[in-house]
């Protein structure tokens, strides 16, 4: 019997994942976007949020950040609505720099997700969502 999830959520997460951590400038150090975890555990079947790709990154390393070489994780904790988009963004653990958490909630706002399902209906979901800044290379 096909239940109508996809063949693995957790994989097609963290593909998509990838795929915005890999994006941006080769000059300016990437934010890695961890591994979605999510809140709730849900009886029956619950299928998990899927990132939708964007051409863009949605984490851009701010310039104040790069010139300060601060680095850092912040985690987030975020609700995704049965629409797919963010719609509430809390900070956590602060990365110690308030300017890299202030972007990685920015940039949490702008993600959009195919959302959740629980029993094949679209639901919100809360989760938590770590946002890397890699400590900048220091050039010259």
């Amino acid at each position: 019997m096909h239940s109508g999830r996809w063949p693995n959520p957790v994989l097609a997460v963290l593909a998509a994942l990838v795929f915005i951590a890999s994006t941006g400038c080769a000059d300016d150090p990437s934010p890695e976007v961890g591994a979605l975890r999510v809140d709730q555990l849900r009886d029956g079947g619950l299928v998990w949020p899927v990132l939708e790709p964007r051409a863009s990154p949605a984490f851009p390393y701010p310039a104040d950040a790069l010139e300060e070489g601060a680095g850092g994780e912040t985690l987030l904790r975020i609700r995704i609505s049965d629409s797919g988009r963010v719609d509430s963004v809390a900070v956590v653990t602060s990365s110690g720099h308030a300017v890299l958490d202030s972007a990685a909630v920015e940039g949490a706002r702008l993600l959009r997700y195919r959302p959740a399902e629980h029993r094949g209906a679209p639901t919100a979901i809360w989760a938590r969502l770590p946002i890397r800044y890699p400590v900048p290379a220091s050039g010259g």
